[in-house]
């Protein structure tokens, strides 16, 4: 039956309003009923949203619920910042256990992106005040009949010991709700747990019945009706689920509620969906708008005309609201945002005949909530270049896309939903999934099941992601089992762990020993007569020795240049972290003998100290010793690791677009950092010019840096950008804020680092860029020294000035002199140049394809591609430096007819239409290379990834299994 939601709106209206002035209530000013009703009213304090991206917690990739920011206090790791506390958190669910990514627009009520209000007490009221509370709320201000409310409460658990909370029925009951309207359930309904183990409880709900026919309804409740829906869920956290599974009584007791915005607004306004408030339709009107085309509706049915376009619609509207909370919060595209993007600018192209629809939508999402969340303002113009920039991108890998993957979605539209261009195995994973499945079994739902080794084949080795895996099904109408999947992941893990642990020692549990003080590290001063800084020696006690990685009690037979790894109580070093290298020097004995450390691992938080043993020296358990840090390599790392974020704040300054770090190294040498740049201005010279500018004048002006100590909570109160590297995980305690402001000037540095760094700008003395790197279409690699360095390449440049004009004065009659002389300064600066990176670049290729091997295990992944984005920063890297890491992975050794390194080459160098053949004297079938080709700038990053992709694709395919 086709239902049309605007005349049940009209019904709605007449029935329920909030009573301001007789108007419908505006979802700004509903919004602020409910934090006034807390915060005014009751005693609250606001604390303002978090990020949608959560960056002290490594098991959500989005803020999911109104929680979660304050997880870190439920778990008794940090002090609640008041004990009564309310807000809106901007919340996103698109993966793991709370997807709605596949029903968003096919329903009224379900978001990617939404609000949840919510108000908590810390130890202070618990369940008689906030069911109290809430019904106070939704009775009073909000103006909701109570006889389209029901309550549910936990019925107990029987086999976990668990009683049923009679008293909050009995609250209710004292509240004046009839007993047929409270409801008992079970501990999926009614029984909170974060996970496995830690804080959990019982909880009640507040349900709301959307029809006007004024029955009971309370058989009705939880079984997943649009017209009878959950609108509050209160928690009550007073358990502690232990390893073994049992529950033990929390010693202090907290309360967490939340309340969908979009619901509260839409039962305000007297609308039967959210995307009949003002909250959407204003996006609608800029679609019709843009696109000239029919109206949004509001059909839900699919035999209704519009219901197709009204879809897309709500689609468009919900995603443009996700893709700026996001964007705004300084996320940048990965995996699952990219995929939202993608999918919005299909949807925009296919039912609107509007590529650049986002452009003009989002701005008006801006609008609507820019007032309550101000990022959503201030980095709309960030945010809309960066939709653009990935416009451009996926257009390109359509055009260029491979034949089979373009075969592929003209035979089946809807699958370019699915980012199939990013997956190089999808054609072979689905041209399976389709030979297979007319004989899979068919689930109670009437929808075949794919079985989970098959499931577990498209992942390790297609490259199926879940998220991939789960939307396939739902297009394809299919069933599948994530908790089999997730089990066959298991045992693979489990099988890689035990293969790793047969080839090496484990390392000992240093849990009864206890953990390194490491503040002395931060423990220095400087020097300015000698431009040094002084880092004073610690005497430390020996806890552990590891010869071998086996702990032993003494050590005093062992022949010159052995290691040996002591744990002591607390060290002075630096181990190498925020993308600074780690600390080396000596350590005297007690009998006077000096040996070099040659650095630093943190193993359980005990700090190792790798020792290079002299002959005839004895250590043993309880020896005291003293550690002397490298003054010389320390004072290079906290000057270059001052100098990276001079350089980040002077980027982002001077560069018109969206500026994020990638990465950074920091050496006693030099420094690299690695952009990304969105937007029409790039790095080019006369940028680098006055980025050099800006943190020479930083210099000059002798700022002072502050660094302080705080907590996650600390950082969003504070409410001040901060620069932090997107995807990194940070403490949700002491956090090492580092701030260069200077006061009364336009420069502003804050980020979030461990590093050491100087305490004022002047000790840097001079700074330099000395070499830039195109790695991508919007990817920089500067190279910059301070300090000496910095200095020494000033007058490098200074006198290779002088010696031009010299010799330009005399051209006529110098002209090979002159040649000669550019020929002689110029090696001499390349010289210098590759002396000072050469270290570097080969640790960075180590690292690099380290990391890739640990990412792609070899039972997992029988072959790899890879383009080592390092290697961009050298002239050449031989295979063999890359695969000498790999023993355990032979090299090309599954030869066929098909299957030759001179067939796979041809994959990649038909991408950069360039010539290949095999090395003089060599078997074209075992090593094959292509000849270099220079290409446009503007083309780099794309024909790179579609030469990966044809290079993978080649591979799956033709690799004998």
């Amino acid at each position: 039956m086709q239902v049309n939601s605007r005349r049940v709106c009209d019904v709605f209206r007449r029935h329920y309003t909030s009573g301001v002035s007789g108007k419908t209530a505006t979802a700004k000013y509903v919004r602020q009923q409910f934090l006034d009703f807390f915060i005014s009213t009751n005693r609250h304090s606001f604390i303002r949203s978090s990020p949608v991206v959560p960056f002290c917690d490594p098991t959500l990739p989005f803020v999911n619920a109104g929680m979660n920011q304050f997880k870190g206090v439920l778990l008794g790791r940090e002090a609640p910042p008041q004990r009564r506390v309310a807000n809106s958190q901007k919340c996103i669910r698109v993966g793991g256990k709370h997807n709605d990514l596949n029903v968003v627009g096919t329903d009224g009520y379900h978001h990617t992106f939404f609000e949840m209000l919510g108000n908590w007490s810390f130890g202070d009221y618990f369940k008689e005040e906030a069911c109290r509370m809430a019904w106070s709320l939704i009775t009073g201000p909000l103006r909701i009949n109570p006889q389209r409310l029901y309550v549910t409460y936990f019925g107990g658990n029987e086999r976990l010991g668990l009683p049923a909370d009679t008293e909050c029925r009995e609250i209710w009951q004292s509240i004046g709700v009839p007993a047929e309207r409270i409801l008992p359930f079970g501990m999926e309904e009614n029984f909170w747990e974060m996970g496995q183990t830690g804080p959990c409880g019982p909880c009640t709900e507040i349900h709301i019945d959307h029809t006007l026919r004024g029955e009971n309804r309370a058989l009705s409740v939880n079984l997943g009706l649009a017209d009878l829906t959950e609108l509050w869920n209160i928690v009550f956290i007073q358990y502690n689920r232990e390893e073994d599974g049992t529950m033990s009584s929390l010693p202090e007791r907290h309360v967490d509620t939340g309340m969908g915005f979009e619901r509260l607004v839409a039962i305000q306004q007297g609308c039967r969906s959210n995307y009949d408030t003002d909250l959407f339709t204003p996006l609608f009107r800029a679609i019709e708008n843009t696109a000239k085309c029919d109206p949004y509706r509001g059909a839900f049915s699919a035999t209704a005309a519009s219901y197709h376009l009204d879809t897309a619609y709500r689609i468009i509207a919900d995603h443009s609201r996700m893709i700026l909370a996001c964007l705004a919060d300084g996320m940048i595209p990965d995996q699952k945002l990219r995929r939202i993007l993608r999918r919005t600018l299909l949807i925009s192209e296919r039912s609107f005949c509007q590529k650049r629809l986002l452009d003009e939508v989002i701005p008006r999402v801006a609008e609507i909530l820019g007032d309550t969340y101000p990022e959503m303002q201030s980095r709309l113009g960030d945010a809309l270049q960066i939709v653009r920039h990935e416009g451009e991108i996926f257009d390109h890998l359509r055009q260029s896309s491979s034949q089979d993957v373009k075969k592929l979605i003209r035979d089946f539209p809807h699958l370019e939903e699915l980012d199939v261009l990013d997956s190089p195995g999808f054609v072979l994973a689905f041209e399976e999934l389709q030979k297979h499945k007319m004989h899979f079994k068919v689930a109670s739902s009437g929808l075949p099941i794919v079985p989970s080794d098959m499931l577990f084949k498209f992942y390790s080795t297609y490259g199926l992601d879940r998220d991939t895996l789960e939307h396939l099904a739902c297009l394809e109408k299919l069933h599948i089992d994530m908790r089999a999947f997730e089990e066959h992941l298991r045992v693979a893990k489990r099988k890689t762990l035990l293969s790793r642990r047969g080839s090496q020692k484990i390392l000992p549990d240093l849990a009864k020993i206890p953990e390194t003080d490491t503040t002395p590290k931060y423990e220095y001063s400087y020097d300015r007569d000698h431009h040094v800084y002084r880092v004073p020696a610690v005497e430390a006690r020996v806890l552990a020795i590891l010869v071998d990685r086996d702990c032993v009690k003494e050590v005093k037979e062992l022949p010159d240049g052995e290691t040996v790894a002591i744990a002591v109580d607390r060290s002075n070093f630096y181990v190498e972290s925020g993308g600074q290298e780690g600390d080396f020097g000596t350590c005297t004995l007690a009998d006077g003998t000096e040996m070099p450390i040659r650095g630093v691992e943190n193993v359980q938080n005990h700090l190792l100290h790798a020792i290079v043993w002299k002959n005839g020296a004895r250590i043993g358990l309880g020896d005291k010793i003293v550690l002397n840090v490298n003054t010389e390599a320390r004072s290079g790392n906290i000057l270059h690791h001052t100098a990276t974020h001079l350089l980040n704040a002077a980027v982002r300054k001077i560069t018109d677009g969206v500026v994020y770090q990638r990465s950074s190294s920091v050496m006693s040498s030099g420094m690299k950092m690695e952009f990304g740049v969105y937007g029409e201005k790039k790095l080019d010279v006369e940028s680098l010019v006055k980025v050099e500018g800006v943190v020479r004048s930083a210099i000059v002006n002798e700022i002072p840096l502050e660094i302080s100590t705080i907590d996650a909570q600390e950082l969003l109160r504070r409410n001040q950008e901060v620069t932090m590297v997107p995807g990194e995980i940070y403490p949700d305690r002491g956090l090492r804020l580092v701030e260069i402001v200077h006061k009364g000037g336009d420069f502003t540095s804050r980020e979030l680092c461990c590093g050491t760094h100087a305490r004022n700008t002047r000790e840097l003395e001079e700074f330099c860029i000395t070499n830039v790197k195109s790695v991508g279409r919007v990817s920089y690699v500067v190279s910059a020294v301070a300090g000496k360095a910095a200095i020494k390449a000033q007058e490098t440049g200074r006198q290779m000035s002088e010696d031009v004009q010299v010799i330009q004065r005399d051209l006529e009659t110098g002209k090979q002199q002159i040649e000669h002389l550019e020929a002689r300064i110029l090696n001499n600066i390349a010289r210098k140049i590759r002396t000072v990176t050469r270290e570097s670049l080969k640790e960075f290729i180590e690292i690099e394809m380290k990391n890739v091997l640990d990412d792609n295990p070899p039972h997992l992944s029988p072959f790899i591609v890879h383009f080592l984005s390092s290697a961009s920063l050298m002239e050449s890297v031989s295979l063999s430096k890359a695969t000498r890491l790999c023993p355990d992975r032979p090299i090309l050794d599954f030869i066929t007819k098909e299957f030759t390194a001179d067939q796979w080459v041809r994959e990649v160098a038909q991408v950069f239409n360039s010539s290949y053949a095999a090395p003089k004297g060599q078997d074209g079938a075992l090593v094959c290379n292509m000849k270099g080709k220079k290409i446009k700038f503007s083309a780099v990053d794309t024909q790179l990834e579609t030469a990966l992709t044809f290079a993978r694709d080649y591979a799956s395919k033709f690799m004998p299994r």
